[in-house]
Order: C-alpha cells, then sequence, then structure tokens
C-alpha cells in the first residue's frame, strides 16, 4: 500500500480536530459573517471581475443582509426575530433588484409576492421586538 493511501486518512483527522472548537464559554456571541468564507454559495463557475449592473446590485443586497444577521443576541428569541428581520429585509431588497432588472414575469410576479408577505412578517418582527424592546 502505497504511503499517501495511509496517511490520508490520518491527514483527514488531524485537519477536523484542529477546525474545532471545543472552549466556547469565552466566546463571544456575534460572528463577523462578512468575513467568512462563502465560497461554498457559489452559483457557479467562477467569479467574474466585473459583475454587471443587476449583478452588483444582488451583491450589495447580500451583502447588507449578512452584515444585518451577523450580531447574534445572546437571548435565543431576540436573535432569532433579529435575524430572521434582516433575512426578510434582504428579500425585499432582493425582490426590489428582480423587479427592477428580471424581465420573465413568473419571477417578476414572485418577487412581487415575496414583497407583500416578507413586509407583513417584518412589520409583526418590528412590533415583537419593540414590545420587548430589543430592536
Amino acid at each position: 500500500m502505497k504511503p499517501i493511501v495511509i496517511l490520508a486518512p490520518v491527514a483527514l483527522a488531524l485537519l477536523a480536530a484542529c477546525g474545532k472548537d471545543t472552549d466556547t464559554a469565552d466566546k463571544p456571541a456575534a460572528v463577523d459573517h462578512a468575513s467568512m468564507d462563502h465560497s461554498g454559495h457559489d452559483m457557479g463557475g467562477e467569479a467574474k471581475p466585473e459583475l454587471t449592473e443587476a449583478q452588483a446590485a444582488y451583491k450589495a443586497v447580500n451583502d447588507k443582509m449578512h452584515t444585518g444577521m451577523a450580531d447574534i443576541p445572546a437571548d435565543a428569541d431576540v436573535a432569532f426575530m433579529q435575524g430572521m428581520l434582516a433575512h426578510h429585509q434582504g428579500a425585499v431588497e432582493m425582490s426590489e433588484v428582480a423587479l427592477k432588472y428580471a424581465k420573465d414575469e413568473k419571477a417578476r410576479d414572485l418577487a412581487a409576492r415575496v414583497i407583500a408577505a416578507q413586509k407583513a412578517e417584518i412589520a409583526e418582527m418590528e412590533a415583537w421586538l419593540k414590545a420587548r424592546e430589543a430592536k
């Protein structure tokens, strides 16, 4: 058997162990999501150096949404509401970009429906947060 084949499982185990964070008690809850590697979210092909106007608009919305979701409070209920609020606002803004650039009527119709549905839920989450003085 070749040495590489024998060492491969050992190397994988070491890499996995290095990635584990065993002492989380002293770690803050907030995560800088914008600095994380999002390469696993690639939507096909390599990154293009020049973005179209629509791509740049979608990227700006995505970056803003992830920044809004990065501050995670210790209170699980508040964390859910604040995270979902940023997520829903991102969906509204992404849908607005779609209405500006999309040509397909089904895509445009779905974007309009997303805006209506998400705005209603945004209002509900904002009211929940306000009632708890959490926003």
